[in-house]
């Protein structure tokens, strides 16, 4: 998967330069979500490892405090379905399925797809 990446973010860029030194303003599963995603060339941030349901509200108003407006989740945890609800109950909307490269084994997996309303 060879696509374009969607996204830049000028403040997790600086996190990430500083060698993920925390920031409480920044959500710590955001920005790993984020790292892996430039490292494998998604197109769009993609959520591969837990995304706990404390996280999901920092992550949104994230995404819509820089204006990313999709995001894919790959991750396969039991409790995705939950996740989800949770992700729409937010105003966000899945919208499909789509492919993501993984940090770890070198593969392309398949991925929810989901709009940022």
């Amino acid at each position: 998967m060879n696509e374009t990446i969607n996204y830049h973010v000028e403040e997790f860029d600086k996190i990430l330069a500083e060698n993920g030194k925390i920031n409480p303003n920044v959500n710590r599963t955001l920005i790993m979500a984020y790292k892996d995603s430039i490292e494998n060339k998604n197109a769009l941030i993609n959520f591969d490892r837990t995304i706990w349901s404390k996280d999901i509200a920092p992550i949104v108003d994230a995404f819509r405090k820089n204006e990313i407006e999709e995001f894919s989740i790959s991750n396969t945890a039991s409790g995705l379905t939950n996740t989800l609800e949770a992700f729409e109950s937010l105003g966000c909307k899945v919208c499909g399925l789509t492919k993501a490269n993984l940090v770890y084994g070198r593969k392309t997996v398949p991925a929810i797809k989901l709009q940022v309303l």
